[in-house]
């Protein structure tokens, strides 16, 4: 009996000997045989050292399918310092590029578009750890909408602003493409591994992003800018569609010199003054006398004025115990329309305490002031859209407060996305178009993936209301604040706005300049908005006109 147990011990014992001895052999099968591809991969990787050549990221496009990146294939100098070899030639080539003894350990890219003489100069001197090799740069010199587009990061190919951070992972490709160099334990090239490329693209992303822009007009727009405008924005849309056909900030960046100027002591005092990273777009400023075609519009709307309706501009206006100036009064006996073509603030701000705080609020809300337009361009804490300032009835508690909203100072705030949409409800008669940033996402063979929709427009004013309206612009540029705009090849209409600022320079408050019209101004094609912190030559006014001349043959 017990020997009878002994051997039954023995066999259990055996037997989970021999299933312990089983499962060993299959997971030894599956590590060297099933896994062996990754794994092997796996370990060249963590013997490698690598410089990322192209992160494989997808394009960004204007409407007819031009780029906007400006990027570029080219050949650059990488360098693998624990490989370099300690002799008379690297000490010689080195000096000029980068010193051996402020080098980094880990392997990077020292110079970038190495032309063929500078190929043949290095390869005449080849060296281990000094590798040419063929890169992509995403960005180049030529690269338009900056502000739009935005920048990933150098060290990660994550996006970090703009388009390339909302759509991060549509544009992100599987891996990027690399150059290794495969070492062993002492940091040695391992002979017949060596430098290696290794790239993993899938058939089908990254995606490439469609935008509404118009690659002809925003150049012409940039470089209307770049002759004009120090600081400040354009936006060019069209008013029935909601399409962004152009937009641009200033003072504008390169992406393909970020990291240059970024990490330059004397740019950082430049950066923190103009904020050149900064989308001027959809930032918020007081609007000024733009404002006052919010109150036009609610006044025509109430029947609270008609065109003809006379007022009298002694050149000021009191408000409680406040004074208001009429900036270009006093225009004694005036009417309606006159007073809208040169900007009375006498006029407006008596309608204004007419129509009362509830009705201006309303009107300017429902024209797309005080709340985001919805471009994707992320939120405001991404660096996004700002919501502008509206304030409510129960925020203008004291006459001067509504006086100061009638004439676009005290708490309003536009973006000048916001003044473009409130335009464009002008031009179309009557209605509020969500702008439209990006048209679709596709593959890289070009398929349509998805489709993005501006949704329906909303009535917001009567057609016979914004036909008025479109008369009363035509009077600021035939006889108004906007005499400058008139232009004889085309009919325009707009209106001019200036906004005092809390700034001085030498005793004197800095102003910010708006023109915001209509292109033409029947049977409209695109509504123009000029904002002008500070110009480098003219007016906000004098550019719109430039801007009109040179966009209007790219029109549809």
């Amino acid at each position: 009996m017990r020997r009878l147990r002994r051997q039954q011990k023995i066999i259990f014992l055996a037997l989970v000997c021999s299933l312990i001895t089983g499962l060993l052999l299959v997971r030894l099968f599956y590590i060297q045989i099933v896994c062996n591809d990754k794994l092997t991969a796996g370990a060249v990787k963590q013997r490698s050292q690598s410089v990322v050549l192209d992160y494989n990221r997808g394009e960004i496009l204007d409407r007819n399918g031009i780029t906007l990146l400006g990027g570029k294939d080219e050949k650059i100098l990488a360098i693998f310092p624990t490989l370099l070899e300690k002799s008379e030639a690297v000490q010689k080539i080195f000096p000029g590029i980068v010193p051996l003894a402020a080098m980094p350990e880990a392997p990077f890219v020292a110079l970038q578009g190495v032309e063929p003489p500078e190929e043949k100069f290095f390869k005449n001197n080849a060296t281990s750890g000094l590798v040419i090799a063929k890169s992509r740069r995403r960005y180049g010199p030529d690269a338009l909408a900056t502000h739009l587009v935005g920048h990933i990061g150098e060290a990660d190919g994550e996006g970090k602003v703009g388009l390339e951070l909302v759509f991060n992972h549509e544009l992100q490709g599987a891996s990027p493409t690399v150059l290794a160099a495969v070492v062993d334990g002492r940091k040695n090239l391992i002979g017949g591994l060596g430098y290696r490329l290794r790239e993993n693209r899938e058939p089908y992303q990254p995606y490439n992003l469609v935008l509404s822009i118009d690659y002809n007009i925003q150049k012409k727009v940039e470089r209307i800018m770049d002759l004009q405008v120090a600081k400040g924005a354009v936006v060019v849309m069209d008013p029935h569609s909601g399409d962004i056909l152009a937009m641009a900030s200033r003072p504008n960046y390169m992406q393909h010199q970020l990291s240059s100027y970024l990490n330059s002591a004397g740019e950082q005092e430049s950066l923190a003054v103009d904020q050149p990273l900064i989308n001027r777009c959809i930032l918020s400023y007081p609007p000024g006398s733009i404002f006052k075609i919010v109150v036009a519009a609610a006044a025509l709307e109430t029947g609270k004025a008609k065109l003809s309706s006379k007022y009298y501009c002694p050149g000021f206006i009191q408000v409680g115990s406040k004074t208001f100036n009429c900036q270009h009064g006093p225009h004694d006996e005036i009417t309606f329309a006159q007073a809208f073509a040169h900007s009375c603030n006498a006029v407006f701000i008596e309608l204004a305490m007419d129509l009362g705080r509830e009705a201006i609020y309303n009107y300017a809300r429902s024209m797309g002031l005080g709340k985001e337009t919805g471009i994707l361009l992320g939120s405001a804490e991404q660096g996004g859209e700002t919501k502008g300032m509206l304030p409510l009835p129960d925020e203008m508690p004291f006459l001067g407060d509504l006086a100061l909203a009638a004439i676009g100072q005290g708490k309003v705030e536009a973006t000048p996305l916001q003044v473009a949409c409130l335009t464009s409800v002008v031009a179309n008669g009557g209605y509020l178009v969500k702008p439209q940033l990006v048209k679709t996402l596709q593959s890289r063979q070009g398929q349509t993936i998805k489709r993005f929709s501006s949704g329906p427009a909303k009535k917001v004013l009567n057609p016979v209301t914004a036909c008025k309206l479109r008369y009363m612009m035509l009077g600021v540029l035939e006889y108004g604040t906007g005499k400058a705009v008139f232009c004889d090849l085309f009919t325009l209409g707009g209106k001019t706005g200036t906004a005092e600022t809390s700034r001085t320079i030498d005793g004197k408050r800095l102003t910010h300049s708006w023109f915001t019209g209509i292109l033409p101004l029947e049977n409209s094609k695109a509504v123009i908005t000029v904002f002008m912190e500070e110009p480098l030559q003219g007016s906000a006014a004098e550019t719109f006109k430039d801007l009109a001349q040179g966009i209007y043959s790219f029109l549809d």
